[in-house]
């Protein structure tokens, strides 16, 4: 995986399309790509299987089914992705039980999150991008 911004194919399955918008527009300030955008769980699982991403923003409630019944249909279709979960409406279980299901991270859309998120998903690729060499240099050990 490649870290560079510019690089970066994000989809964001988020129901407030204000907020999508938003988060599209802080994220091609800092170089990246336009993301792609879907409102309903139902809408990002039909795109990902026609696309890919390296990355998912995903609002825990985005509109048709919870954050946690889309990713056991990604999962289920063989279609996982790693994700950053956004919400409004947090608590410390939430965030355990979305860190259990593979989150990279949490975000509270409070007063600092746009301003916050590019940042953050660097870091996430980062940390993606270690993963990756790690298996790959395990896997050709073996």
């Amino acid at each position: 995986m490649n870290i560079h911004p510019e690089n970066t194919k994000i989809l964001v399955v988020a129901h407030d399309d204000g907020l999508s918008a938003l988060i599209c527009k802080r994220l091609v300030h800092h170089g990246f790509p336009e993301p792609a955008r879907t409102h309903r769980g139902q809408e990002a699982e039909e795109w990902l299987c026609e696309n890919s991403a390296d990355l998912m923003l995903l609002d825990f409630k985005p509109g048709d089914m919870s954050g946690n019944e889309l990713l056991q249909r990604l999962e289920k279709a063989g279609k996982a992705i790693p994700f950053i979960v956004i919400t409004g409406h947090g608590d410390e279980q939430l965030a355990v039980d979305m860190m259990k299901r593979g989150a990279y991270d949490y975000m509270l859309k409070g007063s600092s999150f746009l301003e916050l998120l590019p940042a953050t998903i660097v870091r996430v690729l980062g940390q993606i991008d270690k993963e990756t060499r790690l298996q790959e240099a395990e896997m050709s050990l073996r």
